[in-house]
């Protein structure tokens, strides 16, 4: 099964209940109920499609009446009494961002949420941790030669977050992955090569994105910088 979502499963904990947001084929209900959850399992999906699929996921696992499914935008459909943790999972940062943000009734202490954006995670990031939200854990997992990155929020006093760390997660709570290494030079590479773009460019208005983009590429080479001399 998927590594990444193996990790996902993991980090979820005995309790009310699960909202899977864009469940897809259910697989994260089905690891969910193999691990022994015995809370409440929603699945979402804003389509069909899905839906049917994890419908046959369920019944070949032998889990078809303990997963709810309801077809919904995000967690529209979802009572709030009825979970106490939130997996969005596999979309992009900005998506997530609007789901949790159009939820009021997660906005409150001890609602976990489970967050696996694909692209964007900056974008995600700076609105948890402008909106009173602890980004408790952070991880780096690898699947078919990609390093995606997870991470867990919860309403609580936030800590600031470099512009860097917005892009690749808080130094401390990732430096110990062994995708590290690949994740920051991934980024390095990325902004370096933007930074070279926009000095080609010169038009005028760029002056402040291509500013933006040299403390990213700054702040990401000071981090590889510490890692490599094993700064404390």
């Amino acid at each position: 099964m998927s590594i990444r979502l193996e990790k996902i499963a993991s980090l979820v904990n005995e309790g009310v209940g699960v909202a899977d947001v864009g469940t897809d084929h259910g697989y994260i209900p089905v690891m969910l109920r193999r691990r022994g959850y015995k809370g409440n399992i929603v699945a979402t999906d804003i389509n069909d499609g899905p839906l049917n699929k994890a419908k046959i996921s369920l019944a070949e696992a032998g889990f078809s009446d303990s997963v709810n499914l309801v077809l919904c935008d995000g967690l529209q459909g979802c009572e709030p009494d009825c979970v106490d943790t939130i997996i969005v999972a596999g979309m992009g940062g900005d998506t997530i961002t609007g789901i949790i943000d159009r939820a009021e009734w997660t906005y409150k202490p001890g609602i976990k949420l489970i967050l696996q954006p694909v692209t964007k995670p900056e974008i995600l990031r700076y609105w948890l941790v402008n909106n009173d939200y602890l980004i408790t854990d952070e991880y780096l997992v690898k699947e078919n030669g990609t390093v995606y990155q997870i991470f867990c929020a919860e309403i609580a006093k936030p800590v600031k977050y470099s512009d860097a760390e917005l892009y690749v997660g808080k130094f401390e709570k990732i430096r110990n992955s062994e995708y590290f290494a690949e994740h920051i030079h991934n980024h390095i590479k990325r902004f370096k090569s933007a930074v070279d773009g926009l000095k080609r460019a010169e038009r005028s208005g760029l002056d402040a994105w291509l500013e933006i983009n040299d403390i990213v590429l700054n702040e990401l080479t000071e981090m590889r910088r510490c890692y490599d001399d094993d700064c404390k």
